[in-house]
């Protein structure tokens, strides 16, 4: 079992509706292209340096002292990560991932909590 958080590229939503479609309308694109048989897009630039930013600060998944539940700490797709963290590491994972997220200035998206994380 894994704690998930969605990080992603773009204005910060200023509701919870404008964040539910935000969110809805880039898993749509994303399985629009898996159902196409399209590759995933590149990660831009922000996300590639901030997935980078993660790896610095915890091995990936496979090395000893990984927290990650996924390689690359999870799935990206253009503006948008997937994080997933082993559970037992959670809480200061996902501390840590929403401040880096915040520093990098991308949104970070709480689904365990329903809500953005600060």
């Amino acid at each position: 079992m894994s704690y998930d958080l969605v990080i992603w590229e773009g204005e910060p939503p200023c509701c919870e509706v404008s964040l539910s479609k935000t969110l809805n309308a880039m898993s749509d694109a994303s399985e629009q292209r898996y159902l196409r048989g399209e590759a995933d897009e590149p990660p831009t630039a922000k996300i590639a340096d901030f997935v980078q930013a993660l790896l610095r600060r915890w091995p990936d998944c496979g090395e000893e002292g990984s927290v990650w539940s996924r390689s690359g700490t999870g799935h990206v797709d253009g503006q948008l990560l997937n994080v997933r963290t082993q559970w037992d590491t959670a809480a200061e994972v996902s501390a840590f991932v929403a401040g880096l997220a915040k520093v990098f200035g991308l949104n970070c998206y709480d689904p365990q909590q329903g809500r953005l994380r600060p």
